[in-house]
């Protein structure tokens, strides 16, 4: 894979067959440093372990998105290994199928948090780290995936296709 010089941290990794783990293989096979952030220990590991296994580094980093202190401790462990953050991707969100009228306000503000809150904290913690690395690499990107139902929201996913709307 290379050697690693700068380092990418992706945010909302769970299942290998995801889009966060796929997004952890694919920085990692361009030689960067993977940081693995997800909020259950078992997923992010199995996917430091399939990356490392095939020769590249990509340490996880256990952290909710929901709680400043998580993702500011996450990013002051990406600052403290001294490699430049070259690429951040917000990609956490939680897909629950429900039927509007069933969604309840904690549903829905769940949903916001995952989705809008932690994607405000996390670009505010992640652009602090990227302007005091400002000239230690060439390029930096923060980048936020998205969905269909941002733009066109199904029967049933009311709640996450707001959040991903307002993302």
């Amino acid at each position: 894979m290379g050697q690693q010089q700068n380092s990418a941290i992706i945010f909302g990794v769970g299942a290998r067959q995801g889009v966060g783990a796929e997004l952890c293989h694919r920085a990692a096979t361009r030689g960067l440093h993977v940081y693995i952030n997800g909020r259950t220990q078992a997923k992010i590991d199995a996917v430091a372990f399939d990356i490392e296994a095939v020769g590249g580094s990509a340490p996880p980093l256990l952290a909710d998105v929901t709680q400043a202190a998580d993702v500011n401790k996450a990013l002051q462990a990406v600052a403290a290994d001294g490699r430049p953050l070259e690429l951040a991707i917000y990609n956490a969100g939680n897909n629950r199928p429900e039927k509007f009228l069933d969604v309840t306000p904690e549903v829905y503000e769940d949903l916001w948090r995952v989705i809008c809150f932690g994607g405000f904290l996390t670009a505010q913690a992640t652009l602090r780290l990227m302007l005091a690395q400002q000239g230690k690499s060439q390029k930096q990107s923060l980048l936020f995936t998205g969905a269909s139902g941002s733009l066109r929201g199904k029967a049933g996913f009311s709640a996450f296709a707001s959040g991903k709307g307002a993302l």
